[in-house]
């Protein structure tokens, strides 16, 4: 996680938006907050949110959505629980049927976060398409759309059938994504790929 917060310091450095001070004390407040690295900026007024967003949406080339004008489906909610979104400061969007699988768009405050990127494709079984949206509306429209609960997840009208088939595809886009990192580190041989395979 440390080279994200790096990433994201060091391209709003070169960018002059903020200096090396500045940078080292949102670093340290976001420490103890533990809150992402440009809502610590925000914070302690050396950023406006506004900046930070076009910063963010012309530097990287994201979509930016405006939340409060969005209605999110209800099963796609169910996607990513309460205390997750809240935990990664994300909220999911859309689920999107391309020629390569589900693509779930989430709208997050702070899209150079790799590991959150990763952490939400692993527990989802879906790739992740960062959109960008600030703090304070993500955490708006976590407390609009979600149960009052945490940890709840919106009760969600999908088909039995339906949802039995998601999970089974979630499954197993989890257990690919297992074989091929296996198989990256050198761990599984061509021979035991093949015989999982058949499995």
């Amino acid at each position: 996680m440390g080279d994200n917060k790096a990433k994201l310091g060091a391209l709003l450095l070169d960018a002059g938006l903020v200096n090396e001070r500045e940078l080292k004390a949102a670093l340290c407040f976001q420490k103890n907050q533990r809150c992402l690295l440009g809502a610590s900026l925000v914070r302690l007024g050396f950023l406006s949110e506004e900046k930070l967003l076009d910063f963010l949406e012309h530097n990287l080339d994201l979509q930016r959505i405006v939340l409060e004008d969005f209605q999110p489906a209800q099963d796609v909610l169910c996607h990513v629980p309460k205390e997750r979104a809240l935990a990664f400061t994300v909220f999911p969007v859309e689920l999107i049927h391309s020629h390569s699988g589900p693509v779930l768009r989430m709208a997050m405050a702070d899209p150079c976060n790799l590991t959150v990127i990763e952490a939400l494709e692993f527990m989802t079984g879906h790739n992740i398409q960062p959109v960008l949206a600030s703090e304070s509306a993500i955490h708006r429209a976590i407390q609009k759309y979600y149960g009052n609960k945490d940890g709840d997840a919106p009760c969600c009208l999908i088909d039995e059938k339906l949802e039995s088939d998601q999970k089974t595809e979630v499954y197993e886009n989890k257990i690919d994504r297992l074989v091929e990192l296996l198989r990256s580190k050198g761990i599984l041989s061509f021979e035991e790929i093949q015989w999982l395979e058949k499995i």
